[in-house]
């Protein structure tokens, strides 16, 4: 049931336009557009900030100072365009069910995580080389201690389709790294230097969390894996955006390899591993399934961390590059 006295929206990308008098919200796959109540942007975005399930519409009305009709208009639009939480009390969730708002929620944040800054600034030409150097070498980290870390944990499991399906897409990444590692290699800032080379603290947050995950989940863990792998019809536009980057910068033979290594994960159907994994299986129990979704969540945002950390890092012209580990000796 929708709980229009305490209104609870569903997690949503907010997009907006220069001028424009609306909004437009992208819950899964669709798009919603809403009229901006006076005061614009901050107002709505301080309104919406309340729309989280344990505050009234008075609450509402006397933390923004808009009068409770004006709320309440607001809460049925969000009702009428489904963006309001149907909220249920029952102990599972058909799998259909699961795998459908998993993947229309693994695009949309998918599309949030390629919205971070960096990218565009990086387009733009306004980063030092050195940065687009450490998303690449970063990336070459990530896809290096992922899959090890993977197999320890899913080595632990019970034997299950789960397991087995996470098992088989680590050996499948597992050498892909060092293609990675030979293209780095020519750069001359990175020359001898990659293998030897130490990834930032976003990068180990990212893959700690990953395992931490895996420790806890095994569904929470393949439906973060569900989200970070690209889909078909992704692929041409994240080529396209790499490669004018790449031009920018005059790396264009280096992110051949990165996007290599993106069309052969697409012909091992690597977007399809949850269906995979949960073949078989009629329903997913509601606990598990809110503690998967919420740690989907999680790693979304540690890849917003992971790019933040790129950026202070390669963006400070006194720190080393490549990263290097620092020993007994360095103290």
């Amino acid at each position: 049931m929708r709980a229009l006295d305490r209104p609870r929206l569903r997690h949503c990308t907010m997009i907006t336009e220069p001028e424009q008098p609306y909004i437009t919200l992208v819950v899964g796959r669709k798009h919603f557009q809403l009229e901006l109540l006076q005061g614009g942007l901050p107002s709505f975005f301080h309104l919406k900030s309340y729309f989280d399930g344990r505050h009234t519409i008075q609450d509402i009305s006397k933390a923004t100072g808009v009068s409770e009709g004006d709320i309440i208009e607001v809460a049925d639009a969000f009702d009428s365009a489904g963006l309001l939480q149907l909220r249920t009390n029952t102990a599972e969730i058909p799998v259909d069910d699961f795998l459908r708002s998993v993947e229309d929620t693994s695009i949309m944040w998918r599309r949030q995580i390629d919205l971070h800054g960096l990218f565009g600034r990086l387009e733009a030409g306004l980063c030092r080389r050195e940065v687009f150097i450490g998303l690449l070498l970063e990336t070459y980290h990530y896809v290096r201690l992922l899959s090890p870390t993977l197999l320890r944990v899913a080595n632990d499991w019970e034997d299950s389709l789960i397991r087995q399906t996470v098992i088989e897409y680590a050996m499948e990444e597992m050498e892909h790294y060092r293609s990675y590692e030979a293209a780095l290699d020519k750069i001359d800032r990175l020359s001898g230097h990659v293998a030897s080379s130490y990834p930032t603290i976003g990068t180990l947050s990212l893959i700690r969390n990953f395992e931490s995950i895996g420790m806890r989940s095994c569904l929470s863990l393949v439906c973060c894996l569900q989200l970070i792998e690209a889909r078909a019809f992704e692929a041409d536009d994240a080529e396209d955006h790499l490669l004018r980057i790449a031009r920018k910068y005059d790396l264009e033979k280096v992110v051949e390899v990165f996007i290599a290594h993106m069309r052969s994960d697409l012909g091992l159907m690597h977007a399809n591993l949850l269906t995979t994994a949960l073949r078989g299986t009629s329903v997913i129990a509601e606990n598990a399934a809110h503690e998967a979704v919420n740690d989907m969540h999680d790693i979304k945002h540690c890849f917003d961390e992971f790019h933040d950390s790129i950026e202070k890092y390669y963006d400070d012209v006194s720190n080393y590059i490549p990263r290097p580990q620092v020993d007994y000796f360095a103290l």
